[in-house]
């Protein structure tokens, strides 16, 4: 990380952290769309790409609009926008253009696959302050396997290109899956190559909305994740959420991060709730009002019960990163253990204390 790229996360978790301590909305997730060109199994939030938004339940760009408005006049500051794919959406620009108007610090996450010269043109002219591509392999026949996507490489190496080519503030991430770990470095050095920014995860979650997951099948074992870890290779989770889950409740909370406090998430159908893991309270801002939206959400984290006896007696508590929207994925409820993280806990936990 570049001194400046420091600098600029450790002023947004300063702000994020002064924002959580009076409840302010400071950071915004707008899930556009749960609907993807691509066919990733390991995915947490995927349809198919064949329904329109109407069709597929999905606000209007108007009604994102409002919402917007709204929530900055609450306090919100960032405002990523997310899917799904985001230009799956053919009134992408009907709502992005406006955003850019607003005096939001946007961003943006995308697979790259539907960039074309035309998109990266209109990206160029309001550039968000970072557009996020994941890349899924090195090369086109790992990329194309892991998105069960024919093309789906050469069409996201042709939209970062655009990107390049026209200095869009870019930055590539990957999530790894026993597909394409191997191909880690090789993915590293392209993004080298065209000299932006590349972080790895390694944390494969379930879908929060009960569909068939295959997570469990695409997940590196704890130890492999650990051993990249350590390496500092990847990490298991990207900054992003580092800086949103940077610790700031009091001990003993079960919510820890600052979903909930100084964050939350939007999905698709104008639903609010906590994180983009936990498809609660489904809150909903355009019918009872921001204020009213954001007071269930809060309410929500506040009135969680408390970790499992088990959790709050664990001696590798300190190096675990369960919290109530992975309970709730893996457990069904939303104070008990984790299994895998369990396991990357005490890993974490023994590698301490050899030093």
């Amino acid at each position: 990380m570049t001194g400046a790229a420091a600098d600029y996360g450790a002023l947004v978790r300063s702000l994020l952290r002064r924002a959580a301590a009076v409840r302010q909305p400071a950071h915004g997730t707008f899930e556009l769309t749960s609907r993807c060109d691509l066919a990733c199994r390991m995915c947490y939030i995927r349809r198919g790409a064949g329904e329109g938004t109407a069709d597929a339940g999905e606000l209007a760009a108007s009604d994102w609009l409002e919402l917007a408005r709204r929530a900055a006049e609450s306090g919100m500051v960032f405002l990523l926008l997310t899917g799904g794919e985001i230009f799956l959406r053919r009134d992408f620009f009907d709502i992005y253009e406006p955003l850019t108007r607003m005096g939001l610090v946007l961003a943006l996450y995308t697979n790259g696959t539907l960039i074309t010269p035309e998109v990266a043109d209109r990206l160029a002219r309001a550039p968000a302050s970072r557009t996020e591509i994941t890349l899924y392999g090195a090369t086109a026949a790992t990329a194309d396997a892991v998105t069960a996507t024919p093309g789906s490489f050469a069409a996201a190496t042709a939209g970062i290109e655009a990107l390049v080519s026209r200095g869009v503030p870019l930055a590539l991430k990957t999530t790894l899956t026993r597909r394409n770990a191997h191909e880690l470095e090789a993915m590293r050095r392209m993004a080298g190559e065209w000299g932006v920014p590349f972080s790895a995860s390694w944390l494969l979650a379930r879908r929060p909305d009960g569909g068939p997951s295959s997570a469990e099948e695409c997940r590196l074992s704890a130890a492999e994740g650990l051993a990249l870890e350590s390496e500092d290779r990847a990490s298991a989770d990207d900054g992003t959420e580092r800086a949103l889950r940077e610790a700031g409740a009091a001990a003993g909370e079960n919510f820890y991060c600052r979903a909930g406090r100084a964050a939350f998430v939007v999905n698709p159908a104008g639903e609010m709730n906590v994180c983009s893991l936990l498809a609660e309270p489904a809150a909903r801002p355009l019918q009872t009002g921001f204020a009213e939206a954001w007071a269930r959400v809060t309410g929500y984290v506040e009135a969680a019960p408390p970790a499992s006896a088990e959790c709050r007696a664990c001696d590798a508590r300190a190096d675990c990163g369960r919290c109530p929207a992975w309970s709730m994925l893996e457990t069904g409820t939303l104070t008990e253990p984790a299994p895998y993280l369990c396991e990357i806990a005490r890993g974490r936990r023994d590698r301490r204390r050899r030093g």
